[in-house]
């Protein structure tokens, strides 16, 4: 049967498209022309044709290949007829192939006779292959390959599952530390659980899969459909494995930067405030530099990703240039927080493991890195503050700390003797084996510092280990109760004293002045009125002017009664 392509096929109308020929010549690709999922030759056309025209040659092709299959002896002959403008017409048997133009022989660096030549080996060595593929002794030794490869498929899957838990365990003897070989940290061990839980699955469902497409491409019938799944897929195939291996280079990186971290940890000789400072700050800069792992590896697989889908990377990089001029002020918060967060590593304002009021927020830090800062505050809230809106910062575990320490002591008590005992405890205290290693120096009694309410304030300082006032203060206080009590001396509590007076002593007009009543029960006005040279006075106390209210006037009348009560 012979098939012929519909217009331009059969005509010389691809010497219509621009250019006369030349390997030179950019408006022409070349195509592939395939049979039974291989690629046979190829075949020049304009870009936005080539596809077109491989396909109409393909379905050709196909065509000749069923014929040939119907044979009792099946051959190939492949002949040539030239047309009115000289270019060669192929034909397999006796059925329409192909018109081979000068683009064909120019493209692929021939002429149009060396091309039939070619053809003239390549076809019947296709049409061959197709037909040994369709014999029954080549299925039946397929189909026993094909469960080859899904048992061996099934069997690997097996034994991840089985050695998963022997593979975590020596990759956490790798990552320990020569101080500690049978142990690693809870993060270590995190992340490594997490790669297996990750790419277990990921490999399991790859086997199963790379066992079926294998299977599919080693039928003719099936062939195809392996190579449409495997070219439509392709892109996502591999950008999945730049998503998985950047996964897996990130949590590798992570526990390699705790490795690290343990082993300058253990080093013998990091003891005492200043190296607890030296471990809070490798502790921290282990975080910023997991932050910026994370962000190189993100990168890194991005730019693969973007190179895999042809992308240009260098049109990107210019257009990222441009749209970042233009970003510009809308990132320049987080610009600006990057920076500051670079500075508070580098300056070691606070560290992870420090106890810090940001603002009104204080807590423990738990996460620091160039972008924010995480506060779990005493009621076990976590508070996360962006690195830039950061301008105060109170560290409470700075190289030391101090407890400060308001002692209130009764109006009553023998205060020389109750200073004593605050010294007493303190000398006590720093000299108790347990908790004299968290005293620095001799507790310090300052003495009375304020008059309360209720009782004296005796003040007294301790310098202590950092983050370690708050349990000083609490048996400071403890066993100062405890010696109080011994020496009999009155525990202060809140008191008030109130004056008691008659109700015949004080009486209270209309008008609201205070009349005082003498013993014989007349009235004595507190205003007093005297005589002075024929002329009646009044004698008055000294006020404040009524623009400026005093402290009597929000009661109506005066605290010590010598006053005229109010306005007239």
């Amino acid at each position: 049967m012979m098939t012929a392509l519909p217009g331009w096929a059969n005509s010389p109308v691809l010497m219509q498209f621009p250019g006369t020929g030349g390997g030179g010549n950019s408006s022409y690709t070349l195509g592939w022309v395939g049979l039974d999922g291989y690629d046979v030759f190829q075949v020049a056309a304009p870009q936005s044709i080539v596809t077109y025209r491989s396909q109409q040659i393909q379905n050709n092709l196909e065509q000749i290949r069923d014929q040939y299959l119907s044979l009792e002896n099946p051959s190939a002959i492949v002949s040539n007829q030239p047309t009115d403008e000289g270019q060669p017409k192929v034909y397999v048997n006796t059925d329409y192939l192909m018109t081979i133009t000068q683009e064909d022989a120019n493209l692929q660096g021939t002429t149009a006779s060396a091309l039939v030549e070619r053809l003239g080996q390549t076809i019947p060595n296709a049409l061959a292959r197709s037909y040994q593929e369709r014999q029954p002794a080549y299925r039946e030794r397929q189909f026993i390959y094909a469960g080859i490869a899904v048992g061996v498929a099934m069997l690997a899957i097996l034994l991840l599952s089985l050695l998963s838990d022997p593979l975590l365990r020596w990759s956490m003897r790798g990552l320990s530390t020569t101080l500690n070989q049978n142990t690693v940290s809870d993060n270590q061990q995190h992340n490594l659980e997490d790669i297996r839980e990750l790419v277990l699955p990921v490999l399991q469902l790859s086997l199963i899969a790379s066992a079926v497409l294998w299977t599919l491409g080693r039928f003719p019938e099936t062939r195809a459909i392996q190579e449409e799944v495997l070219s439509g897929l392709k892109v996502p195939i591999i950008i999945l494995i730049v998503v998985v291996v950047a996964y897996v280079g990130v949590r590798l990186t992570y526990a390699i930067i705790d490795k690290l971290l343990i082993r300058m940890t253990d080093e013998e000789g990091l003891s005492g405030t200043y190296s607890r400072r030296t471990r809070l700050r490798i502790s921290t800069l282990s975080s910023v530099i997991k932050n910026i792992a994370n962000f190189v590896w993100i990168a890194i697989g991005f730019v693969i990703a973007l190179s895999v889908t042809g992308i240009e990377i260098g049109l990107l990089l210019a257009s990222v240039g441009i749209i970042g001029l233009a970003l510009s002020l809308a990132t320049q918060n987080l610009v600006q927080g990057a920076i500051k967060g670079f500075f508070i590593v580098l300056e070691d304002q606070f560290a992870i493991g420090d106890v810090v009021k940001i603002g009104e927020d204080a807590g423990v830090v738990e996460n620091l890195n160039l972008r924010i800062t995480q506060l779990r505050d005493a009621e076990g809230r976590l508070i996360t503050i962006p690195t830039d809106e950061i301008t105060r910062v109170a560290n409470y575990s700075l190289l030391w700390s101090r407890a400060d320490l308001k002692l209130p002591v009764h109006y009553n008590a023998d205060i020389d003797q109750m200073i004593e005992i605050a010294r007493q405890v303190g000398n006590e205290l720093k000299a108790d084996p347990e908790w004299g290693e968290l005293i620095l120096e001799d507790p310090q009694i300052l003495g009375v510092d304020d008059f309360g309410d209720s009782a004296l304030i005796i003040r007294v300082w301790i310098k202590t280990q950092p983050m370690k006032q708050w349990d000083v203060s609490r048996e400071y206080r403890r066993r100062f109760m405890l010696t109080v009590q011994e020496s009999d001396n009155p525990i202060p509590f809140p008191q008030r004293d109130i004056w008691l007076h008659s109700a015949d002593e004080l009486m209270v007009n209309l008008k609201g002045g205070a009349i005082a009543l003498e013993n014989n029960g007349s009235e004595k006005s507190s205003d007093q009125k005297t005589e002075h040279n024929g002329k009646r006075t009044e004698a008055r106390t000294d006020r404040q002017p009524r623009t400026v209210p005093s402290d009597d006037d929000s009661e109506g009348s005066d605290a010590d009664g010598d006053g005229d009560g109010g306005d007239r």
